[in-house]
C-alpha cells in the first residue's frame, strides 16, 4: 500500500494557507482573486500614469507626489500579479521583499501627501524645499522595513503569497500592522484638522454675505431703475 507522507510532500504542491494540496479549490480561489485585484490595480495605475503624462500634471510638488504614489502602487500591483506562493527560497524571498517594500512605499507617499497638505493649508508653509526629504523618506524607510526580515531570514511561504512566515507573527505586527493602523489614525486626525481649518476659513471669507438677500437686493434695484 502506497502512502504519501505529508512532510515529504514538496513545497511546490503545498498550499501553506490551508496546509493542504495546492490544487485545493480554496487556494485556487484566493490566488485568482489576488491576481484579479492586482491586475485591476495595475491597469488603473497605467491609466493614471498615461493621464498624468497626457495632461502634463507633474510640475508642482503635489503633482509630483501623486506621480510617485502612482509609480509605487504600480510596482506594488506587479508584486501581487507575480504568481503562486513560491516554495521557500530566493524567489520567495524576492517576492516577499518586493511586496513589503512597495506596500510601505505606497503607504509612505499617502502619508507624505497628507503631511504636505497639512503644512500647506493649516500651517501655511511652502513645502517645495521638502521635495528631496519626501523622496528620502518615501523610498528609504520602506527599504529599511523590507530589509530587516530579509536579513533575519523571516521571509517564506505565508499563504497565497510569500511574506513573513507564520513562525514570526510578532514581526508581521511590528513591521506592518501596528505602523499601518497607527499611521491611518494619525492621517484621520490630520484630515479632521484640515477640514476644520478649511471650513473656518470659508466662513471667514463669506462673512455675513447672504446670496439670497443679495439677489433680492439686485432685483429691487433693477425695479427701481
Amino acid at each position: 500500500m502506497n502512502s504519501q507522507n505529508p512532510k515529504a510532500m514538496s513545497n511546490d504542491s503545498r498550499c501553506v494557507f490551508f496546509n493542504t494540496d495546492s490544487e485545493d479549490y480554496r487556494c485556487v480561489v484566493i490566488l485568482t482573486v489576488k491576481r484579479a485585484t492586482g491586475t485591476f490595480s495595475l491597469v488603473g495605475c497605467i491609466f493614471m500614469l498615461f493621464v498624468i503624462w497626457l495632461l502634463r500634471r507633474y510640475h508642482s510638488l503635489a503633482q509630483k507626489m501623486i506621480l510617485s504614489l502612482t509609480v509605487a502602487a504600480f510596482f506594488d500591483s506587479v508584486g501581487y500579479v507575480m504568481g503562486d506562493s513560491h516554495p521557500e527560497g530566493s524567489l520567495c524571498d524576492f517576492q516577499a521583499c518586493w511586496l513589503t517594500y512597495f506596500d510601505w512605499s505606497a503607504l509612505a507617499w499617502v502619508c507624505l501627501i497628507t503631511v504636505n497638505l497639512y503644512l500647506n493649508l493649516v500651517r501655511e508653509i511652502s513645502t517645495n524645499r521638502y521635495e528631496m526629504s519626501y523622496h528620502l523618506m518615501a523610498w528609504g524607510v520602506p527599504l529599511v522595513m523590507a530589509s530587516l526580515p530579509l536579513l533575519k531570514g523571516y521571509y517564506g511561504p505565508a499563504g497565497a503569497w510569500c511574506w513573513i512566515t507564520d513562525d514570526h507573527v510578532a514581526w508581521r505586527f511590528g513591521i506592518w500592522y501596528v505602523p499601518l493602523f497607527s499611521l491611518i489614525f494619525l492621517m484621520i486626525c490630520c484630515y479632521a484638522r484640515i477640514i476644520c481649518v478649511a471650513n473656518a476659513r470659508m466662513q471667514s471669507w463669506l462673512g455675513t454675505f447672504n446670496p439670497e438677500r443679495e439677489r433680492q437686493k439686485g432685483v429691487k434695484q433693477q425695479g427701481a431703475i
